[in-house]
């Protein structure tokens, strides 16, 4: 892993490309499936162009050719355009053959956000030490603490009588033009800083266009938080985001 090199991508890709062979050296890829998810929208020919664009990936990542990276822009686009497509007439497709369009619609809705199981009610609220427990007692119990805030509320001065002094506005602007905010100073990163920020990253499983999941990067951060941290800081001192 070359990490004294002035070019900061060449330090990022060495840093990636000794990651993933050590990754993938460890954990070989199998093929499994997955039949919990609706993927009806995946043909063929969307398999086939994932694969290139994954290709093309490895090429562009190795490589300093405009023209290719310019290409694989594109071929993004292209592709992402294709896969929503395919996913809008997979569902449309869903909704039509369905006897109840509005349910089959909510259940869409919910599966696409995560929402597998149904909302429950309120079952239990506790007002002034006494326990209410039947629905409509609940629901009038709530009813009236919010009228009760609507009617507090209009008795105050009305937000839309308040009149705005444009003088002050105005020498408030001069005055902050005329003191001018202090030079923006940029610190170097601690290997402790950027640890505690991988860790508070939340874990998935899925990943970017650089094969790594927060998952795997948060388990291995004893090894990578070092040269990360290299990279981060000689990042900030040339300008150069990888």
């Amino acid at each position: 892993m070359k990490l004294d090199v002035t070019d900061v991508n060449l330090m990022f890709n060495s840093f990636l490309n000794t990651y993933l062979r050590i990754f993938y050296s460890c954990f070989p890829l199998t093929r499994t499936k997955n039949s919990k998810h609706n993927n009806n929208w995946i043909t063929i020919g969307i398999r086939t162009s994932c694969k290139r664009k994954r290709q093309l990936f490895s090429l562009i990542r190795i490589s300093n050719n405009a023209t290719m990276k310019q290409y694989y822009k594109a071929y993004c686009k292209i592709l992402t355009r294709v896969i929503r497509e395919a996913k809008w007439m997979t569902l449309n497709e869903r909704i039509s053959k369905s006897n109840n369009k509005i349910k089959t619609t909510w259940n869409i809705i919910n599966e696409l956000l995560g929402k597998q199981q149904s909302m429950q009610g309120i079952q239990r609220l506790t007002i002034n030490g006494t326990q209410l427990t039947n629905q409509q007692d609940i629901s009038n119990a709530i009813n009236e603490y919010f009228s009760s805030i609507t009617n507090s509320e209009s008795n105050n001065e009305n937000p839309g009588s308040v009149k705005y002094d444009n003088i002050t506005i105005y020498n408030n602007h001069k005055q902050d033009k005329e003191t001018p905010a202090p030079p923006l100073v940029f610190k170097s990163f601690s290997t402790q800083e950027i640890t505690q920020i991988i860790k508070s990253l939340k874990t998935k499983d899925s990943s970017g266009y650089d094969e790594i999941n927060t998952k795997v990067l948060k388990i291995s951060v004893k090894y990578t938080s070092s040269p990360i941290t290299h990279i981060c800081n000689k990042s900030i001192l040339s300008g150069i985001f990888p």
